[in-house]
């Protein structure tokens, strides 16, 4: 959960397809168990089908994100967490989606984070509508704004006085947030295709 001292960044369209899949799942369920049951069919079989389909949605969609702090860089990706301090971040990149780089040599790619990508190319010349400020989208979510705001942050802390720590690398940890529901959700497929 984000702190007033932090922000967190996913992209829209995952958030969205996320959340429309976890609900279709959990109204298919409703409407598939009662079925099930009047059919006299185990009415648990098709909740624990899409608690699979929910939990999957979870892990690919809707978990993933990146956290910026001010002293580090959290990336929750799809089963692992990577938290980046600033004192150990080398360099920022962006050549296929945010990707920090920390002081031993190790890159860390953030899944929530991708390029932007054009379905038609951009023209050279600016329109009148993309010169003014009114009817100007916003910039969205995509490794080259976010990774402006990552080394916006990191010139913040360095003139806070914030100190490199050589030859220091980032740890990743698992996730076990994206893999305990996952695993529940397996758990309970089984048992209810076990017990029938």
């Amino acid at each position: 959960m984000a702190t007033p001292e932090t922000t967190t960044y996913r992209t829209l369209p995952a958030r969205i397809t996320g959340t429309a899949i976890v609900v279709a799942a959990l109204v298919l369920s409703v409407v598939m168990g009662t079925i099930e049951g009047n059919l006299g069919n185990n009415p648990l079989s098709p909740i624990a089908f899409m608690g699979i389909i929910a939990a999957i949605a979870w892990v690919l969609l809707l978990r993933p994100r990146v956290v910026l702090g001010p002293d580090r860089v959290e990336l929750r990706n799809l089963l692992t967490d990577v938290v980046v301090p600033f004192s150990r971040l080398a360099s920022v990149e962006r050549k296929w989606a945010l990707e920090l780089v920390d002081n031993a040599g190790a890159k860390h790619s953030s899944w929530a984070i991708p390029i932007r990508r054009e379905l038609r190319p951009r023209r050279d010349i600016d329109s009148y509508g993309e010169a003014t400020t009114r009817g100007k989208a916003a910039e969205g979510n995509n490794a080259e704004v976010i990774s402006g705001h990552v080394e916006r942050e990191i010139q913040r802390w360095k003139l806070a006085g914030g100190v490199d720590e050589p030859g220091q690398g980032a740890h990743r940890t698992w996730a076990l947030s994206a893999i305990l529901p996952l695993a529940a959700a397996v758990v309970f497929l089984v048992a209810v295709l076990a017990l029938g």
